[in-house]
C-alpha cells in the first residue's frame, strides 16, 4: 500500500532512540504494506439439526399491519426464515454466498474490488453480502445502528460485517447464470469511484465509534493508496497505529499548500510558502505533518520552515511548536518537556511526546478520543494506575480486547492481605481497581473452591451492569482451568454457562457430562445441575450430541416447580421459541400450558418499523440489510432484552444467512441474561 521506507527514517528512529511499542501499537505486528486477497468463501455450518425451524411469521396472506405490502415478499421472508438452519438452496449459492460456483473459477474474474482484512478462513463473510443493497440504504442504517454494547456475540457480527473482504452496495441482486453475474461484475466495476470511497469511509466510520484501533489500522493498511483518501481521520489512525512511514507519505499525497513531493528540499519548500495565504483546517493538519516528517528524516530546514509559516499565518500551537523543536533538536540536549498548555491530546501531539519519552498526564484520559485511548492503554509511559483509567474506558467504548484488559488488570499492584480479603473488598468498592483485585486474586488461587468464590462475587458485580457476557470472556481462561468434581457439583451451573458465554463450548461439554454422569447414578445435586445446564448446552450444541425428547422436556418443565408462576412462564417461553429457532420441536401440550397466562417480565418487542425493514430485507433476499437490522433490533441491551419473539426472529435470521454460531451465542447471551 505504502512506498518502502527510506535509509533516512529509519536512521532517525534511530538516533530518537524509540522502539515500536513505545510507538502504541508497533506491537501488533502490522506490515506497512499489505496484498490484496480477494477471498471467497459461503458461510458454512459445520452440523445441521434434525429438524428446520417452524415459520414464526403469519401467513403471507393474512393481514397483519407490519407486513410490507408485496406479497411475494412476505412469503418470501417467510419461507427463509423457515428453512433448515444454515439452509442454502442451489440459486442463493450461485447469487450470493458463493458465486464463484456458477462457473468462474478465479475469483479475480468475479469482481476485483473488494476491500476489508478479515478473510473467509478466519471467520469473514460472503464478499458479495453487501451488493444487492443501495448504498444510500445502507449508509442509513449504519447511521441507526449503535456501535458498540455489551454483548460480545453482538460485537462479533459486528465485526464480521465491517472487516470481511466485500464488495460495495450496488443494489443489485446477483442472477443465478453466469451471464448474469458477468454483467453485474462488468457494471461494479465500472461503479463511481466516489461511491466506492463512500462505502469505505462507511465501514472505516463505524470502525472508529467502535474505537478499536488495532482493526482500524488492520483495515486501512489492505486498501490501495487509490482507494485510501488522504483525511485527516487516517493519516491521524496510521500515526496511532504505530505506521509513521504510511502516515507521512499520505501526507506527501495530501499537502494543498505546497504539493510537496518526495525529492523537494526545505530550500524549494521556503520558495512555495506563499503560494495560498488563506489556510484551512486541513491545511494546517498538514503543514503540522510535513514539518513532523521531515524533522523524522533530519531535515531541520524545512520542518523550521513549516513552523515559520505556521506563525505567518497566526497558528499559535505552542504545544506543536515546542514538540516539534525538541523532536528536532539532540536527544542529548532535550529537557523535560512541560505541558501546562495542553488540554486535550490530539494524535500527532501523542505521538510526538511517544517519540521524546514523555509522560502523558492521566487527566488527559478523559477527554480524549476512543482511539487515542486504546493507544494510551498500550503506553509504557503511563502509570499502571492510568493505564487502568484508559482500559477501563476504552473496553467499555469497544476499543481493547478482553485480553489486553487482563494484561492491564496483571500489572497493578496489591499487597498480600488485599489478596486474602479480595471479595469482601469487592463487596463494598465499585471501582474498576476492586475488578482488578478479583481477577488478579482468582489467577492466583490453587484450589478450584477459592476460584469458585471470586467467581461467584464477579458474577454478582457483572449482573448489576448487565454485563455476564464480557465478564465471560475477561476470565475464560480461570473458568476453563476448573475441573469438574462432585464437590463443586452445586456450581456445575455457573461454571458451565461462564464457559458457554465466553465461547468456549468443548470445556461446557465436560460439565454436561460429569452431571449426567452423576444424576444417573442417583445424585440429587447432579439431576439439579444437569436441569440447569440442559437448556444452555442443547441450545449451544449444533447436532444430536444432546437428546431432546418430550421426557426430557417434561422434566425441565417439572424442575422449575420451585419458581413463582409467573417466573416460570417467563421462562418457559423464551426457551421454547429459542428452541424452535433451532429446530426443536416444542409439544403442543407444552405450548398450550403458555396460552393460559399472560407474560409478567416487561421485555422488548422490535420495534415495528425495524420489524417492517427486517421482512423486506431478508424477502428480498439482502445479506448485509438484514444482518445490520437485527443488531439494530437488538438494541444496546443486547439479546437479553428482547422478547420471546423478538430473539426468535434474530436467530432465524440469522440462521438463514448461514451465521449458525453467532445465532447461537446470541440465544445463550439472551438465555444467560433472564436467569438460566
Amino acid at each position: 500500500m505504502f512506498f518502502s521506507t527510506s535509509t533516512v527514517f529509519i536512521r532517525r528512529f534511530s538516533k530518537v532512540g524509540v522502539s515500536w511499542s513505545v510507538l502504541g501499537l508497533g506491537l501488533i505486528g502490522m506490515t506497512l504494506s499489505s496484498t490484496l486477497l480477494y477471498g471467497q468463501s459461503a458461510a458454512q455450518n459445520e452440523h445441521e439439526a434434525n429438524n428446520p425451524p417452524r415459520p414464526i411469521l403469519f401467513p403471507s396472506d393474512m393481514p397483519a399491519p407490519y407486513f410490507p405490502a408485496d406479497a411475494e415478499i412476505a412469503r418470501a421472508a417467510e419461507e427463509r426464515f423457515g428453512q433448515a438452519p444454515g439452509y442454502m438452496d442451489p440459486d442463493d449459492q450461485k447469487r450470493i454466498l458463493a458465486p464463484q460456483e456458477a462457473g468462474i473459477d478465479e475469483i479475480d474474474d468475479l469482481d476485483n474490488t473488494p476491500f476489508g482484512s478479515l478473510m473467509p478462513a478466519a471467520g469473514g463473510l460472503s464478499k458479495n453480502i453487501w451488493q444487492p443493497s443501495s448504498i444510500e440504504i445502507i449508509e442509513g442504517l449504519l447511521e441507526v445502528l449503535k456501535l458498540p454494547n455489551k454483548s460480545p456475540a453482538m460485537g462479533a457480527i459486528s465485526q464480521k460485517l465491517l472487516l470481511s473482504f466485500a464488495s460495495m452496495p450496488s443494489g443489485k441482486v446477483i442472477g443465478s447464470s453466469q451471464k448474469e453475474i458477468q454483467e453485474i461484475v462488468s457494471q461494479t466495476k465500472k461503479a463511481d469511484g466516489v461511491l466506492l470511497k463512500r462505502f469505505i469511509n462507511l465501514r472505516l466510520n463505524k470502525l472508529t465509534e467502535r474505537g478499536n484501533l488495532i482493526d482500524l489500522v488492520r483495515f486501512l493498511q489492505n486498501l490501495p493508496e487509490n482507494i485510501l483518501e488522504p483525511k485527516q481521520q487516517n493519516a491521524e489512525t496510521l500515526l496511532l497505529g504505530g505506521d509513521l512511514i504510511g502516515a507521512c507519505q499520505m501526507s506527501q499525497r495530501a499537502n494543498p499548500q505546497a504539493k510537496i513531493n518526495n525529492q523537494m528540499t526545505g530550500e524549494d519548500f521556503v520558495n512555495m510558502k506563499n503560494v495560498d495565504p488563506e489556510m484551512n483546517e486541513a491545511d494546517i493538519f498538514w503543514l503540522k505533518m510535513y514539518g513532523f516528517c521531515r524533522a523524522l528524516e533530519e531535515d531541520n530546514m524545512a520542518a523550521q520552515t513549516a513552523l515559520s509559516i505556521l506563525g505567518d499565518q497566526n497558528i499559535n500551537d505552542y504545544v506543536f511548536f515546542d514538540l516539534l523543536s525538541q523532536l528536532m533538536g539532540s536527544p542529548d540536549e532535550r529537557e523535560p518537556f512541560v505541558s501546562i498548555g495542553i488540554t486535550a491530546l490530539d494524535p500527532l501531539n501523542y505521538i510526538i511526546l511517544n517519540l521524546l519519552d514523555q509522560p502523558i498526564n492521566a487527566d488527559l484520559i478523559e477527554t480524549s478520543p476512543p482511539l487515542l485511548i486504546s493507544a494510551l492503554v498500550l503506553n509504557g509511559n503511563l502509570s499502571a494506575e492510568s493505564r487502568l483509567q484508559a482500559a477501563v474506558k476504552s473496553y467499555l467504548l469497544g476499543g481493547v480486547s478482553s485480553e489486553t484488559l487482563g494484561k492491564v488488570y496483571d500489572v497493578q499492584e496489591f499487597t498480600e492481605n488485599e489478596f486474602s480479603q479480595a471479595v469482601r473488598l469487592a463487596q463494598f468498592d465499585d471501582r474498576p481497581l476492586a475488578d482488578a483485585l478479583l481477577y488478579q486474586a482468582a489467577s492466583r488461587q490453587k484450589l478450584d473452591e477459592d476460584k469458585i468464590s471470586i467467581l461467584m462475587e464477579v458474577w454478582n458485580r457483572a449482573a448489576l451492569n448487565n454485563d455476564m457476557g464480557r465478564k465471560a470472556v475477561l476470565y475464560k481462561n480461570i473458568l476453563s482451568s476448573i475441573t469438574p468434581t462432585s464437590r463443586l457439583m452445586n456450581s456445575a451451573h455457573h461454571i458451565t454457562r461462564g464457559l458457554l458465554l465466553a465461547g468456549d463450548v468443548q470445556r461446557a461439554v465436560q460439565w454436561y457430562d460429569f452431571a449426567r454422569r452423576g444424576a444417573a447414578g442417583g445424585d440429587a445435586e447432579a439431576t439439579r445441575a444437569l436441569i440447569n445446564i440442559w437448556p444452555l448446552i442443547t441450545i449451544a450444541i449444533n447436532g444430536s450430541d444432546i437428546p431432546w425428547t418430550n421426557d426430557i422436556l417434561n422434566l425441565w418443565w417439572n424442575g422449575q416447580a420451585l419458581l413463582a408462576p409467573d417466573n416460570r412462564n417467563d421462562k418457559a417461553t423464551l426457551f421454547y421459541a429459542i428452541a424452535e429457532a433451532f429446530g426443536n420441536h416444542v409439544p403442543e401440550d407444552r405450548w398450550m400450558d403458555l396460552v393460559r397466562e399472560s407474560p409478567v417480565k416487561k421485555m422488548r418487542s422490535i420495534p415495528l418499523g425495524v420489524w417492517r425493514e427486517i421482512i423486506r430485507a431478508v424477502g428480498e433476499n439482502k445479506p448485509a440489510q438484514s444482518i445490520i437490522l437485527s443488531l439494530i433490533a437488538m438494541g444496546a441491551d443486547g439479546p437479553g432484552s428482547l422478547n420471546a419473539n423478538g430473539i426468535s426472529t434474530v436467530i432465524r435470521l440469522l440462521r438463514s444467512f448461514g451465521l449458525e454460531q453467532d445465532a447461537r451465542q446470541v440465544a445463550i447471551e439472551a438465555l444467560a441474561a433472564n436467569d438460566f
